[in-house]
C-alpha cells in the first residue's frame, strides 16, 4: 500500500519536488515532523538540509541540489555543450557559472566553478525544468558553441569543433547567428571564423 503523500493540515505537493528544511518550515512542517516523514520515508534526506520528495527520487540529484544551493547557478562550457547534445563526452562534473565576484557555494555534488562577467553573463540563459517546482539556468546551444571557442574559458579545441560539427548539422542553423553572439566574445571570433571557413 503506498504511502498517504500528506500529514494533517499539511500535504507535500506544497512544497517543490525538492525543497529545503527553510521551504519545509515555512509550509508549516516542525523540525520533528521532518524527521519523522524521513523516517518514515515519505521524503528522502539528499544532503544537509535538503530533501526529495516522493517524485524527484529518480531525477538528476546533481542538479537538484545546484538549483536549491546556487539558484544563480548557470550550467556552461562542457556541461552545457552534453546538455545541447554537441559532444559525446560525459561530464565528470557539473560546470556551473555565477557573476564574477560571486561566492560559490559547496556542495556535495562534483561541481566545477566558473566565475563570467556580469555584463555579459545573461547573454544566451535559458531555463532548463529540472523536476516539479524545481529549474535551474543553462546557455543555450549557440552561447555554448561560442563559449567552447573562447581560449579564455579552456574547452578543448577537440571539443569545440565537435560541438561546431554537430550544430551545423541541426536543421535551420546558420553561421552568422554564431558569429553575433560570437561578437561579444572578442577572443572567440577568430578562432570561431577560421574554423567555420574549414567546415564550411
Amino acid at each position: 500500500m503506498a504511502r498517504p503523500r500528506s500529514v494533517p493540515g499539511i500535504t507535500l505537493d506544497m512544497l517543490p519536488a525538492a525543497f529545503t528544511r527553510q521551504q519545509a518550515l515555512a509550509v508549516g512542517l516542525s523540525q520533528a515532523l521532518l524527521r519523522r516523514l524521513t523516517t518514515d520515508g515519505m521524503v528522502t534526506r539528499l544532503d544537509h538540509g535538503i530533501y526529495l520528495g516522493p517524485d524527484a527520487q529518480f531525477v538528476n540529484q546533481d542538479l537538484i541540489e545546484a538549483a536549491l544551493r546556487a539558484p544563480l547557478g548557470t550550467i556552461c562550457l562542457t556541461s552545457a555543450l552534453a546538455h545541447h547534445n554537441l559532444i559525446d563526452e560525459i561530464p565528470v562534473a557539473l560546470d556551473l557559472a555565477l557573476t564574477r565576484g560571486s561566492y560559490l557555494p559547496a556542495l556535495a555534488a562534483p561541481v566545477a566553478w566558473h566565475q563570467f562577467d556580469p555584463s555579459t553573463f545573461r547573454i544566451g540563459l535559458e531555463v532548463q525544468h529540472v523536476a516539479r517546482g524545481i529549474s535551474i539556468n543553462t546557455y543555450n546551444a549557440e552561447r555554448s558553441v561560442v563559449d567552447s571557442f573562447n581560449p579564455r574559458l579552456g574547452v578543448p579545441r577537440e571539443q569545440a569543433v565537435e560541438a561546431l560539427r554537430a550544430w551545423l548539422r541541426r536543421p535551420g542553423s546558420q553561421p552568422i547567428d554564431l558569429l553575433k553572439i560570437a561578437e561579444n566574445w572578442p577572443h572567440a571570433v577568430t578562432s570561431l571564423t577560421r574554423t567555420l571557413q574549414v567546415l564550411l
